[in-house]
């Protein structure tokens, strides 16, 4: 059994210099049930512990002289897990640098992530690139070996353009003119000539009749213009025409027409290529008509058939 008792080495001392005495009370833990004294000056006293490690360490440790081999022994607390790792976010010690999981530095920052390239470009793309490249380099190249040549001015430069020349459209005069119908005061040759005052008349209206052009060398026709007469009385009394078919030896399909009813010279659009014999036949007319009371004629009356067009650039194959 232990009892305290209250020790005071220095009772009614005073100490010099002071104005009265100052007295220091022991308490000495004794152990009635050991009949040893002690070993020592040091074991009638408890410990002062003046560590300034953590308030936890201090209350663990023991006294000296404790019966227990753990009441000695200072106990170290756990490592406290504060600190995520930012790579993995596995808990980690805050004094450690490197995360116990992943290995990963703790404490720094991500490595930084390189952004994303504005425009992709392909292989293609990249070779198109440096052929342009190459293309441009070269062309400054020889401007400047030019320049230099020419003694610091400039080479005038040849360039070659292809300029187009209209081939002239003109009028073409057949070589031979034959009619299936004619009377023979108004031949079928007056259909060609330039005599204003000459015509062509066919029997019966004119229907069915076929008028026949053959050209030497072969010819490009563009266009044809029919001419009915131009005297007023002639035009109503005699047959006009109305309708035509139209073809030619180079041409497969034939070219239907019909022409207005007035005596104005009337276009016909051909376009044939190398014609050497074309055929108009009459397919239907406008009939002769009373002028100032005089009789209609039976006859159909033309006054001039002209083509235009050019020679057939083969003619001479």
């Amino acid at each position: 059994m232990r009892s305290r008792k209250s020790f005071d080495p220095w009772q009614n001392t005073a100490c010099p210099g002071t104005a009265g005495s100052t007295a220091v009370s022991v308490e000495v833990a004794v152990d009635n049930d050991r009949t040893d004294e002690p070993e020592g000056f040091d074991d009638l006293f408890e410990p002062f512990n003046l560590e300034s490690g953590p308030p936890a360490e201090r209350q663990s440790r023991g006294r000296r002289g404790s019966g227990s081999p753990a009441a000695g022994r200072a106990e170290v607390p756990g490592p406290s897990y504060a600190l995520p790792c930012p790579s993995c976010g596995a808990p980690n010690p805050p004094d450690n640098r490197h995360c116990e999981s992943c290995g990963a530095r703790i404490g720094q920052a991500g490595m930084p992530v390189a952004p994303q390239p504005m425009l992709r470009t392909t292989a293609g793309a990249r070779a198109l690139m440096v052929l342009a490249g190459v293309i441009l380099s070269v062309a400054l190249l020889a401007l400047m070996v030019n320049v230099f040549r020419g003694g610091g001015e400039a080479v005038e430069s040849t360039t070659t353009t292809t300029t187009s020349i209209p081939v002239e459209i003109k009028a073409l005069t057949p070589v031979s003119t034959r009619c299936s119908s004619e009377l023979a005061a108004f031949p079928c040759s007056a259909l060609t000539d330039t005599d204003p005052e000459n015509r062509w008349n066919a029997t019966e209206g004119g229907v069915g009749a076929e008028l026949t052009f053959l050209f030497s060398p072969p010819v490009q026709i563009t266009e044809l213009f029919i001419d009915n007469v131009q005297d007023e009385e002639r035009f109503r009394r005699n047959a006009r025409v109305k309708g035509i078919e139209i073809k030619s030896d180079d041409i497969v399909q034939s070219i239907i027409w019909e022409f207005d009813d007035t005596n104005q010279p009337q276009k016909v659009q051909i376009g044939s290529i190398r014609t050497s014999s074309l055929t108009i036949t009459i397919t239907s007319s406008y009939p002769g008509q009373t002028f100032e009371g005089k009789e209609p004629f039976p006859e159909l009356a033309m006054q001039q058939i002209t083509f235009y067009g050019r020679v057939s650039p083969d003619a001479g194959g």
